[in-house]
Formats: structure tokens, sequence, C-alpha cells
């Protein structure tokens, strides 16, 4: 696409704008921000450095990995470090670029929705900025609000619910029934609006719409209804699972960009326990003793150390950024619980089965289907958490799965021989809002003791 000089000014406005970390410390001010051509708000949405990002406290907080006293040492911020031992405070006064990142973007969207209309000639991008709202606000409650629970969404707190581009406005936290509401409908708006598939992976589609709704509807325990945007996705021929065993293992990266498998493109946000050079930082041993020799994953994902850990480097960027977007593997294991708590077992292990079969030695894999386990919902959640490990959807899970005494699981870390644990319900898996926000916009913020 030719972009023209003033579109440059744009980009270069917004970038101002947000150049501090602590972006609602200054909040971006719509007033200077004139986007008057659809390429302007084609330019906006297709900055991906801003759009295509996630958080990444949730993955620091989970089970997926295990950081050494020397890594945990060497961390560049007092939050990750404090992340990383659930400590009550975590960002002492400092600002939170999981929260001001993705605020960010749901600026840019609204920014976008208020300049155009759904239209003939603006669907597309209409579409694209309520997909881009939608996600943003998943993401942030996924952090910084209590996991949904339907009995008292009515009453719980989520967090404020922005839907036009005044970012000096104040905005309460909305309950919770409130907020995903908003969520759903934007995520139904834009699948009417988008198209049915892009190319262009860092741009949602259809597709992308339903694999995000797909993971809402599981978040909330609406299976039924989580189970019918698999099946759209699942159904689709623009996406196909992987052979792993076509992938070469000695790559440092094994994994190409934008491969057959994603859906959406998104990054996880850079932080210093996620840096390639850190050799500190390991998938968790219980995780890799997990991974049979003949399954394809162990080596794809890991990268053996000389101190004894094993690092992650299977993620399905294509680089040394972690993937935190959405992909086709996670559908499968969706409608896999969606059928394991329907009572459907069979056809549970079957589609268990249609994935791991691709992730094993050619001929190796032993379907699950041949030998029904005693617990189908808790294979299918544990190889969910083995194929999806690093990108933040296991403590996605870890929240909703602590409401399941069946399934929650206690975390536990020693740090200079001092040990940390996370308990099942803990109001730790609950992060404060930061000072930063709470300061301009007077809310109240999360209660993390005890």
């Amino acid at each position: 696409m030719k972009t023209p000089i003033k579109n440059t000014w744009l980009i270069v406005l917004i970038t101002l704008s947000f150049a501090c970390e602590g972006f609602l410390d200054e909040r971006p001010n719509k007033k200077i921000l004139v986007p008057t051509t659809l390429e302007d708000l084609r330019a906006m949405l297709d900055n991906t450095s801003d759009m295509n990002v996630v958080p990444a406290f949730g993955l620091l907080g989970s089970d997926d990995l295990l950081i050494s006293d020397a890594g945990w040492a060497g961390l560049s911020t007092t939050s990750e470090q404090n992340a990383y031992i659930f400590a009550e405070e975590v960002f002492e006064g400092t600002t939170s670029a999981d929260w001001a990142r993705m605020y960010r973007q749901i600026f840019v969207a609204n920014v976008v929705i208020g300049q155009i209309g759904p239209g003939q000639q603006t669907n597309e991008l209409f579409g694209e900025a309520l997909f881009h709202r939608a996600h943003a606000h998943f993401m942030l409650v996924q952090l910084f609000a209590a996991p949904y629970n339907s009995q008292t969404a009515g009453l719980d707190l989520a967090i404020p619910l922005r839907l036009n581009p005044d970012m000096q406005e104040k905005a309460p936290r909305v309950d919770m029934a409130t907020y995903y509401s908003q969520i759903l409908t934007d995520l139904e708006d834009a699948f009417e609006m988008l198209p049915a598939y892009y190319s262009i992976k860092s741009r949602p589609s259809k597709i992308a719409a339903k694999a995000l709704q797909a993971r809402v509807y599981l978040t909330m325990g609406e299976y039924e209804k989580a189970e019918l945007a698999a099946d759209y996705v699942l159904g689709s021929p623009d996406h196909e699972l992987l052979e792993y065993g076509k992938l070469d293992s000695l790559k440092t990266y094994p994994f190409a960009t934008y491969n057959a498998e994603v859906i959406f493109h998104s990054s996880v946000l850079s932080h210093s326990y996620l840096s390639d050079g850190n050799v500190n930082v390991w998938i968790h041993p219980d995780i890799y003793g997990s991974y049979a020799v003949n399954d394809l994953r162990k080596n794809l994902f890991g990268n053996k150390r000389s101190n004894g850990g094993v690092s992650f480097k299977g993620q399905y960027t294509g680089d040394f950024s972690r993937f935190g977007g959405l992909a086709l593997d996670e559908v499968y294991f969706i409608k896999a619980e969606c059928l394991a708590r329907s009572g459907e077992n069979s056809s549970a292990l079957e589609v268990l089965d249609q994935i791991l079969v691709t992730r094993y030695i050619d001929g190796t894999y032993v379907p699950y289907s041949e030998n029904m386990p005693d617990d189908v919902l808790g294979e299918v959640l544990n190889e969910k958490r083995k194929s999806l490990i690093y990108r933040g959807v296991n403590w996605i899970d870890l929240r909703r799965l602590n409401m399941e005494s069946t399934y929650a699981r206690t975390i536990k870390r020693t740090v200079e021989q001092q040990q940390y644990i996370l308990t099942p319900g803990s109001k730790k898996y609950v992060y404060p809002i930061p000072d930063s926000e709470v300061n301009l916009n007077p809310i109240p913020n999360n209660d993390r003791s005890g």
C-alpha cells in the first residue's frame, strides 16, 4: 500500500503520544490525532508493534516456567521479580506495560470506530477495530480482575470499559457481566464485517473472531457456545494442523512465521524474563519431563542449556518473540474440552487424537481412543497445557480451573531458599491496578493481601 506523507505524520503523533511507558500518566489526546482518510485508519490498525501484542505477566505468574536464583536476581525490573514470587505489591508505584499497552490498543480502536461508521467501504476497518477492542479488553481482564463467575458476574468488578477515544474521561470499574457482554457484542459485530480469511495474519478475520469467541466462552464456562464457535473455526479450509515431523528441531526457531496453524498473530510483550539470551529461565521441569521420548514437542519446544535447564524455543512467531495470538491447535483443545464436559468422552478423545498424532514421530502415537483414560477431561487439559506452553493461555486456564477442586493446582517456587506459594483461588491471581491509573481515574484497587 502506498502511504501518504500525512500518514507518516499520523503515526509519529501516535508514537509521541505513547512514548512514555506510563501511557496513562500522559493520556493520549484524540485532539492531536486527525486521521482524515481510510489510509490513515488502515495505517493505525496495521501498526503491529502496537496492535499485535498481549500482556506478559500472566505467563510470568504461571507454572509454565521456572527461574533460577541467578535468573531472578538478573531480571531487569522489580515488578518482574515481584510477580514471580507472588508478592503482594507488584509495581511499587511504577507503570505497567501490560495495562498501558492494552489500553493503547483500545484507544486506537476507538479512534477508528469514532471516525467511521459501518458501511460498504468501511466495514472491514470497522470490524478490525471492534475485534482489537474486544481482544484487548479480554486480555486485560485476565490479569486485573477476578476470574469470571456466572453466579456473581452481576456484582463482581471488572475494570474500566472504554468505548470512546476520550481517555481523559473518568471510567468506573463496571460489573463483570456488563464487561464480558460488551466483548461478545464487539466480536459478533466484528464477525459480520470481517473477511472470511486474511492471508495477512496480523489482521483479524471471521475465523479469528470465532477463535477468540471460543476462548471467551470457555473462560466463562459457556461450553456449548464455545464449542459452536470452535466448530466454525475447525470447519474452515484456510488453516490446517502442522505435521511436527516435517519440522527441523535443530533450528533456532523451528516454526515459521504465519504458519498454517496461526489464525491471528500476536506477540507477548517483551520483558527481560523472555529474552532469548536469558539462560536461567526454563520450561517447568514437570512439563518438560512429561513429554514422551517419541513426542516431537520435546525437542521442538526445548533448548537445553549447559546449566541443566531447558529454555523454550517453540514459539509460533518464527523469531525471538513469544507467540501470544490465536492458533488452530488451541481451538482443537477447546473443542475437545467442551465435548468432555458434555459427557461425549469418545468424541473428545477422537479430537484429541486428531491433533496429537501430528505431534509424534510418525507411526509411534498410541491413540487415547484405543485406551479410554479414567479422566478424559483431565487428559485433555494436560495435553493442552503441554502444547500451548509459553503463550499465556495456561494462566487463563489456571484462573478458571481454580474453581474446580479436581483440576486446581498449587504453584510453588523457591528463590534464594525462600519458598513462595500461589494457592488456588488466591487473591494474587489478580494483579493490582497500576497507581498511574488510579491517580488519574480514582477507582477501587484490587486487594492482594492474605
